[in-house]
């Protein structure tokens, strides 16, 4: 306070001088000192008061110092300007959150006895009086109008700030008016909500024009996005559409279409509804013409180009094994000159066509869920009515499985279960859908008897579609094809090697005639043979008028090979059709093409022997450690079981007796990869029990080891179904 008097004193004479001539002093009052002055009613003050004082004016100057529309401080008319006050250094603080309201302030003056500034409304004053305001350099000038409920107001340096009567606050940019159509209320407790009378809707948020084009914007294409996937492939519109007249490769098949998006090239196949990078045309083009050497591979790098690796000698080359050319390119975005692509290593393999097989997969998706109630009892018929009744597509969508009588909820491993349990139904050849391919191969082929059953052809495009559903949903089946039947998927050429893991005995009869003058041994063999189903023997012309040409030294390599074709395909051509347009309907046969017969048996089978070690590598544990006594007399027992029963153990936890191929350490759960996991729970009477979705044990701790290989045989071994906790 003495600081400030001595400030006063200093100025007197200058106070005196503006207040004969009628000029508002510059002095400026400060909030702080003001506060401090006033003692105990600091806090009230600094709540309530504006956010900058305005100047200090006596009578008539008071009075015409008042600036239209805002609240104005105005001294009591027995206080003399000539006390002075305090003046302020440095700039004024922002807009406060106090505003609007009349309301007591303390100046910041030396004297105690000084009587309050008081903040009334303006006077409804005009004339010269209201022209000498708006002559002044610290009025308001006239701009558009502010919002209801909003005030403009000028600091004591001439800058701008508005007041918000309604929620009592201040700040700096101006307010916007409403948008059209749109009005401010408060509620029941003093909240500030807007109405937007145009879509009857609220919201707490002020909108602004700004705001609500976003909005419009995201409304539109949240629309967009739902038309889209209505139609389960993504694609622009049809004047974005690309003129292949000039395309070298020539006409896309019955059923694409070429389409450009962002620049980029994909392909839309409409019979099935998907969309691809890869042109169909150049898809497996030159597998399909010639085979590759035997241990040679065709595989593709990012860009698209073809390249080829020797698996006997582990190199990799861009020349063709059976041409001497190099591969074109034929993905998008794909150059040619000699130096434009990075050496290609061994290493590229079977996880990342896993990678571009999944992408597929993903872009391709459909929302939604879909369900499934089937019986254990008559698992093949439901499954077969409920899956044949959908429309393909549908079946992209999230399934959700349910065992009638069963209270399970299905967060992946009922469904793993489902397909384990069907597919060891379907594939089974008492169905005699399929056979053995012979006495020591237990893979399965299409069997040629089928037609016993009137209705095989239906059901061999339901198993089409519910093997290409496991292949989607990545989920395993029970047992797998022949590496023929493999290749028949991705439209690759038979050889002679195929044949000898089917009939060997047969195999080894045309070696012999290919390897010895049959003319010499006076065979007499003609372009036709003899094939019988049922009991039923029937002619096959190998080619026309087979049964009337003779086979010689100059043509037992087309026999060879005719009969070759024929004792792969025989009996099989329609079930195979019908197997193939079921699958299709799901999954695009395009999207193989990266695979070979072994990989895609992996995809859809897994992994036939289990590792104990990754198995044990890869397990984690809760309430139990590496350490403890259960654990290690837990791997004790999978280290003594036969894999069969570990695989049936396997099947207990995980819903499936498959193992992926990357290993345990790609478990998948309810929510992406799932570690096989082993919990303490429960009492040493209980039995174990499993979470199929989490891949979870649930481990009593049990006395002896003797005690845990009963209980978990016990469970194993005669435990079905699926219950809730």
């Amino acid at each position: 306070a003495s600081s400030c008097n001595a400030s006063n004193n200093n100025n007197n004479n200058n106070n005196n001088n503006n207040n004969k001539t009628g000029v508002i002093s510059r002095t400026h009052n400060n909030i702080a000192a003001a506060a401090a002055a006033a003692g105990s009613s600091s806090g009230e003050a600094r709540h309530r008061s504006s956010p900058v004082e305005q100047p200090v004016a006596t009578g008539a100057a008071a009075i015409a110092s008042i600036s239209t529309p805002a609240y104005t401080a105005i001294a009591s008319p027995s206080t003399s300007a000539a006390s002075g006050s305090c003046p302020t250094v440095g700039t004024p603080p922002p807009p406060a959150a106090a505003a609007g309201a009349a309301s007591t302030v303390t100046a910041g003056t030396g004297e105690a006895d000084e009587e309050p500034f008081t903040l009334l409304p303006p006077p409804a004053e005009a004339g010269e009086a209201a022209a000498a305001v708006a002559a002044r350099p610290g009025a308001a000038p006239e701009e558009h109008p502010v919002p209801q409920g909003w005030e403009v107001r000028v600091d004591q340096f001439g800058r701008k700030y508005y007041v918000d009567h309604l929620t009592r606050s201040t700040t700096w940019e101006r307010p916007k008016m409403l948008p059209v159509g749109w009005e401010m209320r408060r509620d029941p407790r003093g909240r500030v909500y807007y109405v937007d009378h145009n879509t009857k809707t609220t919201t707490w948020q002020r909108p602004t024009v700004e705001n609500i084009r976003q909005f419009e914007q995201w409304q539109g294409e949240r629309q967009q996005v739902a038309a889209l996937s209505t139609q389960r492939f993504l694609y622009p519109n049809a004047n974005n559409t690309t003129d292949y007249e000039n395309d070298p490769l020539g006409p896309l098949p019955s059923g694409w279409e070429k389409r450009q998006d962002s620049g980029r090239v994909y392909y839309v196949n409409h019979r099935n509804r998907t969309t691809q990078w890869d042109d169909p045309r150049t898809q497996g083009m030159i597998v399909e013409e010639e085979p590759l050497p035997a241990g040679w591979e065709m595989r593709f790098t990012e860009d698209g180009r073809a390249y080829f690796v020797d698996h006997n000698t582990r190199a990799t080359t861009f020349s063709d094994p059976r041409t001497g050319k190099p591969s074109v390119v034929v993905g998008p975005g794909g150059r040619c000159g000699s130096g434009s692509y990075a050496a290609i290593t061994y290493e590229r393999s079977f996880r990342w066509k896993l990678g571009q097989f999944r992408y597929l997969c993903h872009s391709n998706a459909v929302s939604g869920h879909i369900k499934i109630t089937v019986s254990r009892s008559t698992m093949f018929e439901d499954s077969y009515h409920q899956v044949m009744r959908l429309p393909a597509y549908e079946l992209r969508r999230k399934l959700f499985i349910i065992f009638r009588g069963e209270e399970g909820l299905d967060y992946g491993g009922v469904a793993r279960e489902w397909f384990f349990q069907l597919s060891h139904e379907v594939l089974n050849p008492m169905y005699c859908l399929f056979e053995y391919a012979n006495k020591s191969n237990y893979s399965l082929q299409i069997n040629p008897a089928s037609e016993v059953n009137p209705d095989h052809l239906a059901y061999f495009k339901f198993i089409g579609r519910f093997i290409a559903m496991a292949l989607y949903h990545g989920k395993f089946i029970y047992s797998g094809f022949t590496m023929p039947f493999y290749k028949r998927m991705l439209n690759k050429k038979l050889t002679m090697k195929d044949l000898e893991s089917i009939d060997p005995v047969f195999y080894n009869s045309l070696c012999w005639i290919r390897d010895n003058n049959i003319e010499e041994c006076a065979l007499e063999m003609f372009f036709c043979t003899d094939f019988e189903v049922l009991g039923k023997i029937s002619e096959v012309e190998l080619k026309s008028d087979g049964k009337n040409i003779q086979v010689t030294e100059e043509n037992k390599e087309e026999y060879i090979n005719l009969m070759m074709q024929w004792r792969l395909t025989r009996g099989q051509e329609s079930q195979t059709h019908n197997f193939l347009e079921g699958f299709s309907e799901v999954v695009p046969l395009e999207w193989l093409k990266y695979f070979d017969e072994r990989e895609l048996e992996l995809l859809l089978c897994g992994m036939q022997e289990i590792d104990i070690n990754d198995w044990q590598k890869n397990t984690i544990y809760r309430h139990y450690n590496r350490n403890s006594k259960i654990i290690a007399w837990f791997w004790q027992f999978v280290r003594e079981i036969d894999n069969e029963r570990r695989a049936r153990l396997l099947q207990f936890v995980t819903g499936t007796c498959r193992v992926p191929v990357d290993g345990f350490a790609e478990l998948m759960g309810s929510n992406g990869p799932q570690r096989f996991c082993i919990e303490k729970v429960g009492k040493d009477t209980w039995l174990p029990r499993s979470h199929t979705c989490f891949n979870r044990l649930d481990l009593p701790p049990y006395k002896s080891y003797e005690q845990l290989v009963e209980k978990l045989t016990f469970a194993i071994e005669e435990t079905e179904g699926f219950g809730q906790e």
